[in-house]
């Protein structure tokens, strides 16, 4: 399975290192193109994009680990982009404004508004370990209007 990563700090870059643990691809785009072309000589990317339209057609399932008001002006366009057999996740730490972004969407069940409780004092793909989600609470908002896949 292609995993892309849409945000290469902290919480993407850990996000991608376990995915690759468990056998997964990872893909990931960044306009902080510090941050995108570090977390790949660190190994933490398979492969990295330059442009978002090649990114989301290479990818199954697109997680975004990016600044709230990112998400919310990303999110609507990418709905749009993707197909039935693709996912949307997002690591937000708000909800309502996000979910009301999308909420007419017809791609919305193809939408995981997720919240995870981890975190540390640190930032950017240096800061990245794959045990960061490891034993904590994700709170998954509007699960009903997700797909059941």
């Amino acid at each position: 399975m292609n995993f892309l990563v849409i945000g290469t700090g902290l919480m993407g870059s850990s996000f991608a290192l376990r995915v690759k643990e468990i056998g997964h691809i990872i893909g990931g785009y960044d306009t902080h193109q510090e941050h995108l072309h570090k977390a790949f000589d660190l190994g933490i990317l398979d492969r990295y994009f330059k442009q978002p339209e090649e990114a989301i057609s290479w990818s199954d399932t697109i997680l975004l680990t990016i600044p709230i008001a990112a998400i919310k002006a990303l999110l609507p366009q990418l709905l749009d982009q993707i197909t039935d057999r693709q996912l949307v996740i997002d690591f937000g730490s708000t909800k309502a404004s996000i979910c009301e972004a999308v909420s007419g969407s017809p791609r919305r069940s193809r939408f995981v508004a997720a919240h995870p409780i981890a975190g540390t004092e640190h930032s950017g793909p240096e800061a990245a370990f794959s045990s960061l989600y490891e034993n904590k609470v994700m709170i998954v908002c509007e699960a009903e209007k997700s797909g059941k896949d």
